[in-house]
C-alpha cells in the first residue's frame, strides 16, 4: 500500500477507485516531488487522492510559491 503524502490513507484514485501502485522506483519517488505530475494507471487521469482530494498535478500551491519568494 502506498500512502497519500497528505492524509496517509491508501492512495486511491478519486476518479476510478484504483489503488495507486507505482510501476518503478522513479514513479514512487515522484510522489514526494510536488512539481512532478502523476497519472493514474487505471483511468489515465491526473491522480487525486480519494480521501483528502490532494491533486498530484505537479502544480505548486499559491502558499508554496509565496513562501519561496519571501
Amino acid at each position: 500500500m502506498i500512502p497519500c503524502t497528505s492524509c496517509e490513507r491508501p492512495l486511491t484514485c478519486d476518479a476510478c477507485g484504483v489503488l495507486y501502485e507505482p510501476e518503478s522506483p522513479d514513479a514512487y519517488a515522484a510522489l514526494s516531488r510536488i512539481e512532478v505530475p502523476v497519472l493514474c494507471k487505471g483511468c489515465g487521469r491526473m491522480l487525486v487522492c480519494r480521501w483528502c482530494k490532494l491533486p498530484y498535478d505537479g502544480r505548486l500551491d499559491d502558499d508554496d510559491v509565496a513562501g519561496n519568494l519571501g
